[in-house]
């Protein structure tokens, strides 16, 4: 088992899977497609993201994207985690926890202090979050008003 930043071939490998992140963590909440998909972490990338890979005998079973923000709120640079995914079959083992706590040392060795990210609601994974140390800073809110 290691966990290491993705090459080339690797990226481009994971961006091909977008639409399925998209799909698993939207929660229904968004119409996927391969734009808003991809339109999630290239930013991210273009400006020095990288992501990085949980392997097991050369073979991927996660990966979390890695970069960071200016926080116009708190006028800071923060780090982002845009993207989290560990393949069905191997959840329940633990995987996104280390990934978490592998991207927090990334980050930390970068001089970044605060690390934020954007959960949907229903999303199982927040309570990973929670028990990470993160806290909610900001809801947004909701009304469709084709109901009224």
């Amino acid at each position: 088992m290691s966990i290491r930043k993705a090459t080339f071939k690797e990226t481009q490998y994971i961006l091909d899977q977008a639409l399925v992140v998209l799909k698993d963590s939207s929660m229904g909440f968004v119409q996927p497609s391969i734009e808003k998909a991809s339109q999630i972490m290239t930013p991210i990338l273009a400006d020095g993201g990288y992501y990085l890979v949980f392997e097991t005998n050369q073979i991927i079973h996660g990966w979390i994207g890695v970069g960071t923000i200016y926080d116009f709120y708190t006028d800071e640079t923060v780090g982002t985690i845009p993207e989290i995914y560990v393949f069905p079959t191997y959840r329940k083992q633990g995987i996104a926890e280390k990934l978490m706590r592998e991207a927090f040392r990334y980050l930390a060795r970068e001089g970044v202090r605060k690390v934020q990210l954007n959960v949907f609601a229903g999303n199982k994974a927040k309570k990973l979050y929670e028990k990470l140390g993160f806290h909610d800073v900001s809801t947004l809110m909701e009304k469709n008003l084709m109901n009224d």
